[in-house]
Parts: C-alpha cells; sequence; structure tokens
C-alpha cells in the first residue's frame, strides 16, 4: 500500500504541473474567443461595411461553422441562416464550454492540492470531494453529451477506487498500528531482561531517528527505522541472565555467547512480515557490524552493511558509552562524542557519525531527557 501511496503522490505532483500549465492555456482560450466574439459581432456594422462590401453569407468561408445551430437562426430578410448570429452562438456555446472547463480545472487543482499537503490520497474525504465534482462534469452532456457522460462516469469510477482504497488504507494502517504494540511490547519484554539497561532501547530508538533525519531520510523511513532500532538486542533474550548481569569481566566463553545475539535476533524476527519487521531483523542482525569489517556476526564493511544498521551501531555504541553498567561506570558525554568521532572510517561510516555530530545538540537533549532515573544526576 505504500508503494501505491507514493506512486499516487508522485503522480499527482505531476498532474498538478500539468493543470496549472492547463488553466494557463484555458484562459487563453477564453481571450480568444471573447475577441472573436467582439470581432464577429463588429461584421455586421457600418465600420466593418467599409472595409467589405460583399455578400454577408461569405463570410462563412472565412469563419467556418457548424449546422447544429443553422436551422435555429434564420433571418427573413435574408432569407437564409444568418452567419453572424451563428457563429456567435456558436463562439458562446465555445466560451460556456472553455468556463465549464476551467471550473472543473480549478476544482482538480484544489484536490490535488489536498492530496499533496494531507499526503494521503487514499481518504474518504478524496471519494467524496470526486464524486460531488463529478457531477459538475454533467454540465458538458449539454455541450457534447459523449464527452459529459464519459467523464462523469470516468470521474464517478475513480472516486469508487479511492473509497475502496480508502477502506484498504485503513486495514493497513490498523495492521501498523498492531504492529507497534508488538514491536513496543518485544522491545519492554527484551529491556526488562535486564534491569541494569534503563531507558537504553528508548535512547537508542530515538538518536537513530535524529541521525537518520539529519541524513536527509524521509519522514515514513524516519518513523520506520525508529521503530525497528526498539529491537535491536532482541536477541538478548537468548542469553542467560547471569551473562547479561555478570558485574565483573566477561570471560572469553562468556563474551563469545553475548555476541551470538544479532544472530538470535535475526532467527526470531526471521519469519515474521512486514516492512518495518524486516528492517528490525536486518538492524539486529548488523548493529554489531563495523565499517572496516572486523564485526560481528558476518565481518561485514562498507556499504555491505545497510545504512541503518550503520546509523543504529552508532546510536547503541554511544549509548553504551554513556550508560552506566554493572561492570563499569557512564562515561562523560564528550568523552563518549570524542570516541565516536575518533572511530569514524573504522568502526563506523564516516557520513553516519558526521550526521552524529551535525545533531548532536539534538542528540544530547533526547540522553537528559530519557536519562535513567537512579543514573540520572551522575549522568547529566
Amino acid at each position: 500500500m505504500n508503494d501505491v501511496k507514493k506512486r499516487i503522490l508522485n503522480i499527482a505532483k505531476a498532474l498538478k504541473i500539468t493543470a496549472t500549465v492547463a488553466k494557463v492555456f484555458v484562459i487563453i482560450m477564453m481571450v480568444v474567443t471573447i475577441l472573436q466574439i467582439v470581432a464577429v459581432f463588429s461584421m455586421d456594422t457600418p465600420f466593418f461595411r467599409t472595409f467589405y462590401d460583399g455578400d454577408l453569407n461569405d463570410i462563412e468561408s472565412l469563419l467556418g461553422h457548424s449546422e447544429i445551430f443553422s436551422s435555429l437562426y434564420e433571418d427573413p430578410e435574408m432569407g437564409s441562416a444568418n452567419p453572424v448570429v451563428r457563429k456567435t452562438v456558436e463562439l458562446a456555446i465555445t466560451l460556456l464550454s472553455l468556463v465549464v472547463l476551467l471550473g472543473y480545472i480549478r476544482f482538480f487543482q484544489k484536490l490535488i492540492s489536498h492530496i499533496l499537503e494531507k499526503r494521503q490520497p487514499f481518504s474518504l474525504e478524496t471519494a467524496k470531494r470526486m464524486g460531488k465534482g463529478a457531477y459538475g462534469l454533467l454540465l458538458l452532456i449539454v455541450l457534447n453529451p459523449v464527452l459529459g457522460i464519459l467523464l462523469f462516469l470516468l470521474m464517478r469510477f475513480f472516486a469508487l477506487i479511492f473509497e475502496y482504497g480508502a477502506y484498504l488504507q485503513e486495514k493497513a494502517e490498523e495492521t501498523s498500528r498492531i504492529q507497534e504494540e508488538v514491536i513496543v511490547s518485544l522491545a519492554e519484554i527484551t529491556e526488562s531482561k535486564s534491569e541494569q539497561t534503563g531507558q537504553h532501547i528508548k535512547r537508542v530508538s530515538e538518536y537513530s531517528r535524529i541521525i537518520a533525519r539529519q541524513l536527509g531520510l524521509s519522514d515514513e523511513a524516519v518513523e520506520t527505522l525508529r521503530l525497528a532500532s526498539t529491537m535491536h538486542d532482541l536477541g538478548k533474550l537468548m542469553i542467560p541472565s547471569e551473562i547479561l548481569e555478570k558485574p565483573g569481566r566477561l570471560t572469553d566463553e562468556e563474551f563469545a555467547e553475548i555476541k551470538k545475539h544479532p544472530g538470535f535476533g535475526e532467527h526470531l524476527l526471521h519469519n515474521v512480515e512486514g516492512e518495518t519487521m524486516t528492517l528490525a531483523r536486518q538492524v539486529a542482525l548488523e548493529h554489531h557490524e563495523r565499517y572496516d569489517g572486523k564485526g560481528y556476526p558476518n565481518g561485514e564493511s562498507g556499504e555491505a552493511i545497510s545504512l541503518e544498521g550503520r546509523i543504529v551501531a552508532v546510536a547503541d555504541v554511544y549509548d553504551a558509552l554513556t550508560s552506566r553498567r554493572s561492570y563499569k561506570l557512564a562515561w562523560d558525554p564528550k568523552k563518549a562524542y570524542d570516541e565516536i568521532v575518533r572511530c569514524s572510517g573504522t568502526q563506523f561510516d564516516p557520513r553516519v557519525v558526521q550526521a552524529f555530530v551535525d545533531a548532536y545538540d539534538e542528540i544530547d537533549a533526547a540522553r537528559r531527557q530519557y536519562a535513567d532515573e537512579e543514573f540520572n544526576a551522575k549522568a547529566a
């Protein structure tokens, strides 16, 4: 559904430009038609006769005409259809058609602007607007019955499509809400696995969001990463608590066990569908990979690691450094900042580090806002 929304919004942008061009063209045509009407009226005046002394009916060859109104406007004195009257009627009908068309273009522009402003094409409001707008096209039936009926039916058809799209979008949003609730629940379970982590998951998700936005990712991509990053440590559910909460230095065997948690996280999310869950699986697997290829579990490097994985890697390490654990005290934020910068190009993607640096004031504000209460005084 999201891909369809993106395509429709892109099409809407193109249609908005097209409608603006069409509006200008129609206005020009209206001006030309009005000038033609003025010119036709002047043909049957003494002023025009000073330049043209031929048969008025010969003007037919200059103006062109339609037979639709030829039997309606007869001049008894001339004994034939008056070409000036007939041409005036034809031009008046053309002008009326252009007025209707201009009005519909303006309606169409407002509809597109509404879609682009809300960034939500599939809504009942949009469908209703299209449905009501279709009745305006019935005016064209008087001028061109076939075209009027065809456009009316076409617009009603699109209104039904958008109404059904609104229904599907509502279901998609409901699914997204349920998915978000599941994600939050899993994150809370993961966090409760080790009482010492406090609001680590919340802070990492906020740092990831800030860095992603600084990198220029779309609002939708930023929000997806914010949610997905909350499950980066999901695999720790499979690690024994005595290892996670060990107050002293880990043995090589214990550290080897800890290093399994990215793979465990990927495995736990392997069969779960959905854009956010898919990204969560990727982030869970990659957040301990290093830009220079010396990370784990797969030793991926550079661009082989997803951008999202590289973002969460910076967010995760910065929070780990500035947070107190059973085996260490919290680093001073400035020292942690310097460490992130120092590891640019080795442990971390330089572009992500630069985004971290550029948005650091906001990151530091988030660190303070979501500081663990029991360590708030020491960590601030």
